[in-house]
């Protein structure tokens, strides 16, 4: 037989109400007494039944994580994936259960609009740049406890809301200062089609290194393909002709530069004795290839952390004011640069 509060009560010689409110956390309870009956739960193998706690509470304790619709094609996706990794583990940190989803159902519809009007979530994060104005003024009128992580958004003013992001301005920044430091003086840059904030924030760092150091970037050497190994390695085979008046490449992913290694290695350019790359992530794979990959480093894990922090304070309304933060990267040099 199930056990039940009432169990609990008996055996801590409290009332039903008093066991109810110690396992929801009611300040009102003493420490000592919360303790208590939360070891007795735990030695039942009691669970709390979560539909009847949101009747009492009006809380679901469930927040939707809202992802960009390209998760399943590995190579754009893997540092977006470990971040979802982390933040799911943030959330559960915090006892809150996740739904990922993307903004837009596969069989159309917003999927996000759905959650908000049938009180499926009672928070959001917020993982992709763009969604519609319609979906962003619904959660707004509905006052549901949002956080924008990884993405500057499109659709509207990011002041409006709390924001995580890296700042991948100075990224770009550093990934150019490390090449001008190992030599380099003529540094192409091999951006994401289609750029989206991020990108051109890293591409803005790009040239502010060089003009720092008065070196002018030269727009012939600024390329662009998919983010994808194939669509990096084509590009720079592509245009060999002018990479081989390059000394050094910044590349907007790892996954892009290892495409760019590969490239340069079959057209019989040494890395890095004639030429420099720099990727952008630092996945775990800048550690697999030969030469290993320099790169910048993403604080995944502290974004991550801040924004499940502030989401699980939003949601038990002791979010004062607005937090946004712009999380600096970091270099890490390996063997390309």
């Amino acid at each position: 037989m199930a056990v039940t509060a009432r169990d609990i009560a008996r055996i801590a010689g409290v009332s039903v109400s008093t066991v109810s409110r110690s396992l929801n956390n009611n300040q009102r309870i003493s420490a000592e007494t919360r303790e208590r009956i939360k070891r007795i739960a735990e030695d039942l193998d009691f669970e709390i039944d979560a539909s009847a706690r949101s009747l009492s509470t009006q809380r679901l304790d469930t927040v939707a994580l809202v992802c960009p619709d390209f998760l399943d094609r590995f190579e754009k996706s893997l540092y977006v994936n470990l971040l979802i990794r982390d933040l799911r583990m943030g959330l559960a940190s915090h006892g809150l259960d996740c739904i990922v989803t993307e903004a837009v159902s596969p069989l159309g519809g917003s999927t996000l609009r759905r959650l908000v009007l049938q009180r499926k979530v009672d928070g959001i994060l917020l993982l992709l740049s763009g969604t519609t104005p319609e979906d962003w003024t619904l959660i707004r009128k509905r006052a549901i406890p949002v956080v924008q992580v990884h993405y500057a958004p499109s659709y509207f003013d990011a002041s409006q809301l709390d924001y995580f992001f890296t700042d991948n301005r100075e990224g770009g920044r550093l990934a150019t200062e490390a090449l001008i430091e190992s030599g380099s003086r003529r540094i192409a840059c091999l951006m994401g089609l289609n750029p989206n904030s991020e990108a051109q924030d890293r591409e803005r760092g790009w040239r502010d290194a060089q003009k720092a150091h008065g070196l002018a970037p030269d727009e012939r050497l600024r390329f662009e393909s998919e983010q994808s190994f194939e669509a990096a390695y084509d590009c720079v085979r592509r245009n060999i002709g002018g990479l081989r008046n390059a000394d050094g490449l910044f590349a907007f992913t790892d996954i892009m530069a290892l495409g760019a290694l590969g490239a340069l290695a079959e057209e019989g350019i040494a890395v890095p004795r004639d030429f420099r790359v720099v990727g952008y992530d630092d996945l775990e794979i800048a550690n697999w290839v030969r030469p290993r990959l320099t790169t910048i480093h993403q604080p995944r894990q502290e974004i991550a952390r801040m924004a499940t922090d502030r989401l699980f304070a939003l949601h038990e309304g002791k979010g004062v004011g607005l937090e946004q933060r712009m999380i600096a990267p970091y270099l890490v040099r390996r063997e390309s640069c």
